[in-house]
């Protein structure tokens, strides 16, 4: 992964280079704890709830439910995203064998959770006048995506 260093121009860190979900170093945390997951669709539900049940959504969370939300886009709607991890296609195609079709609600409440005022992830990337718009419109097509 090259980049220049974290892209929050304000005071928090923040370990992304670019707006996409797999732009972060946190978002390959999430990835490999879902590979690695014995339960996945049990996993994916904690990670949306873990969002969608608090006044205030932590950036760890809010990456854990994009990353979430990002596989079951590429499962069920075989959306493409930019991700330095080689086998990343191969291994959503795998996951055809489990229905998440029952998640995706969580997972569009979950990114309206991660857009609202209330979350952290938001607050840092607003700070980011450059990208912010570009950022919040990947995952608001994400959103709509998993609304279908």
């Amino acid at each position: 992964r090259s980049r220049s260093g974290p892209i929050d121009k304000g005071g928090g860190y923040m370990g992304a280079w670019n707006y996409g979900v797999f732009d972060d170093d946190t978002a390959y945390d999430a990835l490999t704890g879902l590979k690695n997951s014995l339960d996945i669709i049990a996993d994916m539900e904690r990670y949306f709830d873990e969002v969608i049940q608090v006044e205030y959504v932590g950036y760890d969370e809010a990456q854990y439910a994009l990353v979430s939300a990002a596989v079951i886009d590429s499962v069920i709607n075989g959306s493409l995203y930019r991700c330095d991890d080689d086998d990343y296609f191969e291994w959503t195609s795998s996951q055809k064998c489990f229905d998440f079709s029952p998640l995706k609600q969580k997972a569009v409440t979950a990114i309206g959770a991660i857009l609202s005022d209330n979350s952290e992830l938001r607050e840092l990337w607003e700070e980011n006048e450059e990208l912010y718009e570009a950022w919040k419109e990947d995952k608001l097509s994400m959103q709509k995506r998993l609304q279908q």
